[in-house]
Order: structure tokens, then sequence, then C-alpha cells
């Protein structure tokens, strides 16, 4: 009996395959659609730059970051899109950690048992990408507003955490948002200088940064996006890039 059936279950496992299919492929045409609409398909790396930064932590001591960004250039004459990694590590200010100890000294049952405060780091490396909008107009200072998300890696590391469930916790992938503002100067062609600063929402803590950079760019501005104006190339003037070759 159990034969009879397989074949009626093959073909039903078929059918609902294809059904699944049917009802996929549109999403995927939406997508796909929506994808070239925000001209996705044609973003290439426009530039390539490397800066160091200053980063103040809720409940962390302030630090320096370092930081590698890419440009990859328009999806509207006005809207670039950016990609970027950083790295900083730092420690809990000494009066967090002190206010942890003494939380776990209250319930010790033992009170002549002791809580000894030590050193607790924290590192992070972040992955971020944003849509910066910038003003449109030839110039070598161009200002800029942007709003992105980021995936922090985080590890923290403290005798007074080793091994309990608080460096697990704090041993975390997190997601996060931020916006950042700045400007861009050009100083010779194929190099331009940035300065800006940024601040960081993650579940954890909260964190301001500015950074200073500088970027190289690569080869000559691109066409625009499909339906934009052709006297603009990559958000800038005909006349600038011809200033800039």
């Amino acid at each position: 009996m159990a034969r009879r059936n397989e074949p009626r279950r093959v073909v039903r496992a078929i059918a609902g395959a294809l059904i699944a299919l049917g009802a996929v492929a549109p999403a995927v045409r939406a997508q796909e659609s929506w994808f070239r609409r925000l001209n996705l398909d044609k973003l290439e790396i426009a530039s390539l730059g490397a800066g160091i930064g200053r980063i103040v932590p809720s409940q962390l001591v302030p630090t320096n970051l370092y930081y590698l960004q890419g440009d990859y250039g328009n999806i509207t004459p006005a809207w670039r899109v950016t990609f970027g990694v950083s790295y900083w590590e730092s420690r809990f200010e000494d009066e967090v950690v002190q206010a942890f100890a003494d939380s776990l000294h209250k319930s010790l049952t033992d009170s002549t048992a002791q809580v000894r405060p030590s050193i607790v780091r924290i590192y992070d490396v972040a992955f971020n990408a944003d849509a910066r909008y910038s003003p449109l107009y030839g110039g070598w200072v161009k200002p800029f507003l942007g709003v992105g998300i980021a995936a922090h890696v985080l590890n923290a590391e403290g005798d007074l955490i080793k091994g309990t469930f608080v460096e697990r916790a704090l041993d975390d992938i997190a997601a996060g948002l931020y916006v950042t503002g700045g400007v861009t100067l050009r100083v010779v062609p194929h190099f331009q200088i940035e300065g800006s600063a940024r601040g960081d929402l993650l579940s954890g803590f909260r964190s301001t940064q500015v950074r200073a950079g500088v970027a190289y760019v690569l080869g000559h501005a691109r066409s625009t996006p499909r339906g934009d104006s052709p006297g603009r190339e990559n958000g800038q003037d005909a006349h600038e890039r011809g200033r800039n070759e």
C-alpha cells in the first residue's frame, strides 16, 4: 500500500515545488526591478581610502579607531554608496567595573569573600554600508549627510568576567544603525581628504566618532545612471571632470 502511494507523493511534491517557484518568481523579478531602478547593478569602486579617528563609546574609555573605506559611486546624481571596515579597542571605565564588582559582592553568601575588580577590555571590528547625499554643484569642497547600517564583531576579555555568562554576552555579533556627516576636499586630481562625524546606535551601547582620512580616486568619472541628466557625471559637473583630467 505504501508503494502505491509513493508515486502520488512524488507528484504532489513536484506540484508543490512548481507552485512555490511560481510564487517566488514574481518576488525575484520585483527585487531585480528594484535593484535596477536604484542602479545598484552599475556600482563599481570609485575611490579607496583610509584614516584614523576618535571614538567615545558609552561606559568605555575614549580611544582611537582605524578604518578603510571604499566609495562605490552614485546610485543617483546626488546619492552615493560607501562601504567600510573599522577597528578599535578600549576598556570599561573604572567606575563601571567597580559597580559591577560591588553588585557581585552583595550577592555572595560568604561575607568574608571578596570580588576584586580587573580591567575588562572590548575589541570591535565593524563592517558598514551607507548612502550619502551631497548637493549638486561643481567645487572642490562638498558636504554630505548619510545614514547606514553596521555589523559589529565584539570581543571582551578580563579576569573579572573570564569564563562567565557576562563574557559570553559581551562576545557578540550585533547590527546597528548610524548617521554621518562631513565634507570632502579634492586637493589634487585623484586625491581627496575627508573629515566626518558619526553617531552609532547599538543594542549594547552608543558611540560618537570623529574621523579624518585620505582617499585615492580611481580613474575618471563614470557616466550617470540611466534617466539622469547627461550633463552630470558621478554627481559632478562635466567641466569639473575635465578640470580633474
